[in-house]
Protein backbone atom coordinates (compact mmCIF):
# COMPACT_ATOMS: atom_id res chain seq x y z
CA UNK A 1 0.00 0.00 0.00
CA UNK A 2 1.07 3.40 -0.87
CA UNK A 3 1.38 6.55 1.15
CA UNK A 4 -2.17 7.45 2.58
CA UNK A 5 -3.90 9.65 4.84
CA UNK A 6 -7.34 9.47 6.59
CA UNK A 7 -9.61 12.07 7.24
CA UNK A 8 -11.76 13.01 9.88
CA UNK A 9 -15.66 12.77 9.48
CA UNK A 10 -15.18 16.57 9.27
CA UNK A 11 -12.98 16.17 6.09
CA UNK A 12 -14.65 13.65 4.71
CA UNK A 13 -17.87 15.93 4.62
CA UNK A 14 -16.21 19.09 3.08
CA UNK A 15 -14.52 17.22 0.49
CA UNK A 16 -18.13 15.80 -0.45
CA UNK A 17 -19.42 18.85 -0.39
CA UNK A 18 -16.61 19.66 -3.48
CA UNK A 19 -14.08 21.73 -0.82
CA UNK A 20 -10.49 20.39 -2.47
CA UNK A 21 -8.31 21.38 1.05
CA UNK A 22 -8.04 19.37 3.91
CA UNK A 23 -6.57 21.22 7.10
CA UNK A 24 -4.36 19.81 9.37
CA UNK A 25 -6.93 19.50 12.17
CA UNK A 26 -9.07 17.29 10.02
CA UNK A 27 -6.53 15.32 9.66
CA UNK A 28 -7.00 11.83 11.80
CA UNK A 29 -3.73 9.38 10.52
CA UNK A 30 -0.73 9.85 8.22
CA UNK A 31 1.08 6.90 6.77
CA UNK A 32 2.92 9.03 3.96
CA UNK A 33 6.28 11.34 4.13
CA UNK A 34 6.21 15.03 3.39
CA UNK A 35 5.59 16.48 0.00
CA UNK A 36 4.15 12.37 -0.80
CA UNK A 37 0.88 12.09 -3.44
CA UNK A 38 -1.19 10.24 -1.26
CA UNK A 39 -4.67 8.57 -1.55
CA UNK A 40 -7.19 10.10 0.93
CA UNK A 41 -9.76 7.61 2.67
CA UNK A 42 -12.23 8.70 5.19
CA UNK A 43 -12.49 7.00 8.56
CA UNK A 44 -14.40 4.00 7.27
CA UNK A 45 -11.59 3.73 5.04
CA UNK A 46 -13.72 4.75 2.17
CA UNK A 47 -11.59 5.85 -0.83
CA UNK A 48 -11.90 9.29 -1.65
CA UNK A 49 -9.67 10.78 -4.01
CA UNK A 50 -5.91 11.59 -4.47
CA UNK A 51 -3.78 14.79 -2.78
CA UNK A 52 -0.78 16.13 -2.53
CA UNK A 53 -0.07 16.09 1.11
CA UNK A 54 2.63 19.01 3.13
CA UNK A 55 3.42 18.23 6.75
CA UNK A 56 4.24 21.58 7.27
CA UNK A 57 1.31 23.79 5.95
CA UNK A 58 -1.90 24.19 7.43
CA UNK A 59 -3.52 23.01 4.27
CA UNK A 60 -1.93 19.64 4.86
CA UNK A 61 -4.27 17.79 2.17
CA UNK A 62 -4.85 19.50 -1.61
CA UNK A 63 -6.95 17.08 -3.48
CA UNK A 64 -6.20 16.19 -7.49
CA UNK A 65 -8.73 13.77 -7.84
CA UNK A 66 -12.20 11.93 -6.64
CA UNK A 67 -11.96 8.41 -6.21
CA UNK A 68 -10.19 5.76 -7.49
CA UNK A 69 -8.17 7.95 -10.12
CA UNK A 70 -4.92 7.59 -9.87
CA UNK A 71 -2.88 10.98 -10.62
CA UNK A 72 -0.04 10.36 -13.42
CA UNK A 73 1.59 12.12 -16.47
CA UNK A 74 -1.34 11.67 -18.50
CA UNK A 75 -3.15 13.75 -15.53
CA UNK A 76 -0.47 16.48 -15.66
CA UNK A 77 -0.52 16.73 -19.75
CA UNK A 78 -4.71 17.13 -19.59
CA UNK A 79 -4.71 19.50 -16.85
CA UNK A 80 -1.80 21.87 -18.21
CA UNK A 81 -3.35 20.93 -22.16
CA UNK A 82 -6.64 22.34 -20.70
CA UNK A 83 -5.20 25.45 -19.08
CA UNK A 84 -3.28 26.39 -22.11
CA UNK A 85 -6.28 26.02 -24.17
CA UNK A 86 -8.36 28.33 -21.82
CA UNK A 87 -5.66 30.80 -21.99
CA UNK A 88 -5.83 31.23 -25.84
CA UNK A 89 -9.57 31.08 -26.27
CA UNK A 90 -9.09 34.66 -24.19
CA UNK A 91 -7.66 36.08 -27.25
CA UNK A 92 -5.82 38.40 -25.21
CA UNK A 93 -3.13 40.05 -27.05
CA UNK A 94 -0.41 39.92 -24.49
CA UNK A 95 3.37 38.40 -24.15
CA UNK A 96 3.43 38.14 -20.47
CA UNK A 97 0.58 36.62 -18.67
CA UNK A 98 -0.69 34.22 -16.02
CA UNK A 99 -0.44 30.76 -17.53
CA UNK A 100 -1.60 28.57 -14.99
CA UNK A 101 -3.59 29.72 -11.72
CA UNK A 102 -3.14 26.45 -9.37
CA UNK A 103 -6.45 25.43 -7.59
CA UNK A 104 -8.25 27.53 -10.69
CA UNK A 105 -7.10 24.97 -12.93
CA UNK A 106 -7.31 21.59 -10.90
CA UNK A 107 -3.76 21.98 -10.54
CA UNK A 108 -3.16 23.05 -6.72
CA UNK A 109 -0.19 24.69 -5.58
CA UNK A 110 1.19 25.32 -8.83
CA UNK A 111 1.34 29.20 -10.47
CA UNK A 112 3.07 29.27 -13.89
CA UNK A 113 3.63 33.16 -15.14
CA UNK A 114 4.60 33.20 -19.39
CA UNK A 115 6.90 36.26 -20.27
CA UNK A 116 7.40 35.27 -24.09
CA UNK A 117 9.80 32.65 -24.75
CA UNK A 118 10.03 32.06 -21.49
CA UNK A 119 8.31 30.40 -18.00
CA UNK A 120 8.49 31.38 -14.47
CA UNK A 121 7.01 28.38 -12.29
CA UNK A 122 6.23 28.37 -8.68
CA UNK A 123 5.35 25.38 -6.60
CA UNK A 124 3.91 26.79 -3.92
CA UNK A 125 3.79 23.12 -1.89
CA UNK A 126 6.29 20.94 -0.70
CA UNK A 127 4.40 18.10 -3.21
CA UNK A 128 4.66 20.27 -6.15
CA UNK A 129 8.55 20.87 -5.39
CA UNK A 130 9.16 17.03 -5.82
CA UNK A 131 6.92 17.24 -9.21
CA UNK A 132 9.15 19.96 -10.65
CA UNK A 133 11.24 17.78 -13.12
CA UNK A 134 7.97 16.08 -14.39
CA UNK A 135 5.60 19.04 -14.26
CA UNK A 136 8.06 20.90 -16.23
CA UNK A 137 9.07 18.70 -19.09
CA UNK A 138 5.45 18.62 -19.82
CA UNK A 139 5.42 22.37 -19.51
CA UNK A 140 7.83 22.47 -22.16
CA UNK A 141 6.68 20.09 -24.37
CA UNK A 142 2.69 21.63 -24.55
CA UNK A 143 4.33 25.24 -24.98
CA UNK A 144 7.90 24.96 -26.49
CA UNK A 145 8.82 27.36 -24.25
Amino acid sequence: MGPLVVVSAGGESRLREGHLWIYRSDVAQVRASAGDLVQVVGPRSRVLGHALYSDRSQIALRLLTFGDQNPDTTLWQARIQAALDFRKSLVIDATAYRLIHGEADLLPSLIVDRYGDYLVVQALSQSVDRLLPELVRVLVDLTGA
